[in-house]
């Protein structure tokens, strides 16, 4: 947002300046901070129908636009320039559904989820039972938490803190509305093995990860994390990828699929990781292919040297 006020290269030049920088980070607070109260005194419909608009305009001005783009001709290179525009547009009419609804979320997981539950997992008939919970940046991914929480899961998200220290405070406040407990991506290693013994854990892992195993995704490899598989072999807990479907503007299916296991239990851990990793992807290509509009893929997903997927 701070971008958008200021200007990518004026923004730049002065994020060299500490003062200048916390004064950026108080403005783009304060946007959002307002924004989001705005959003929260009106219907939650309404609210996020008017900022899935607001987000059509600002959005295409902002550096993630680039993103957006790159990452939808290379999952869709048959498409034409005008549908990856309508893709993109789609995306960030998301990414505003996804912040007007941020104060509503509870609201929303109380009134407007419909929660689906496939296979015979043991975490579903004994919730004490720790579980890794898997799902992507789709349609409004922040739901996952609460539709677990719903389930009388304990259970706490890894998430990756913001740059702003005062706008992450404000986000992370209002994601904890969930019932679920947090932790930062940098230090979750051991916040997820203390979990581990007492609940479960959720994890958005559509993402690059630059140190991951490279697996097939939409057809070339990517470079994906192996954590979640290994935290479940490992922990022997149950592997379950949660998919967000949209029904309308704040209305949302959750679908809780069976959970995941190697298919070929002989294999070596690693291989098995890899195995159980590749089914997840294989997951959310299915989920974003269904409607690509509602994939918030912001940043780069694929490496720049880009090989053959694996065979």
């Amino acid at each position: 947002m701070a971008k958008f006020i200021l200007g990518n290269k004026f923004r730049d030049q002065l994020e060299g300046w500490p003062l200048v920088q916390h004064a950026i980070w108080l403005l783009e607070t304060l946007v959002i901070g307002v924004l989001l109260i705005l959003f929260w005194l009106i219907p939650v419909r309404l609210a996020s129908n008017l900022c899935s608009k607001l987000l059509i305009r600002i959005g295409p001005k902002l550096k993630k636009n680039k993103a957006f783009k790159l990452n939808f001709k290379t999952a869709f290179p048959q498409k034409s320039a005008e549908e990856i525009q309508q893709l993109v547009q789609g995306a960030w009419a998301n990414a505003g559904r996804v912040l007007a609804e941020y104060l509503h979320l509870t609201n929303i997981c109380n009134n407007r989820l419909e929660v689906e539950i496939l296979g015979d997992s043991e975490v579903f008939r004994n919730p004490a039972t720790p579980a890794v919970f898997v799902t992507a940046h789709y349609a409004n991914w922040e739901l996952a938490a609460g539709a677990v929480a719903q389930q009388g899961i304990d259970i706490a998200v890894v998430y990756s803190p913001l740059a702003n220290p005062w706008l992450d405070r404000l986000m992370s406040k209002f994601r904890t509305n969930l019932n679920c407990g947090l932790l930062a991506r940098d230090e979750s290693m051991r916040g997820m093995l203390r979990q581990l013994k007492k609940g479960s854990i959720g994890l958005v892992i559509d993402q690059r990860v630059d140190s991951g195993v490279p697996l097939p995704f939409f057809g070339m490899d990517k470079n994906t994390t192996l954590v979640p598989a290994r935290l479940a072999l490992s922990k022997h807990c149950e592997l379950i990828p949660i998919q967000i479907e949209r029904k309308a503007a704040a209305s949302y299916r959750v679908t809780f699929h069976p959970s995941i296991r190697p298919t070929d239990p002989d294999a070596s851990a690693q291989d098995q990781a890899i195995q159980m990793t590749t089914r997840i992807n294989e997951y959310f290509e299915e989920w974003i292919r269904a409607n690509p509009g509602d994939w918030f893929c912001s940043k780069r997903r694929w490496q720049k040297v880009r090989k053959p997927a694996r065979s």
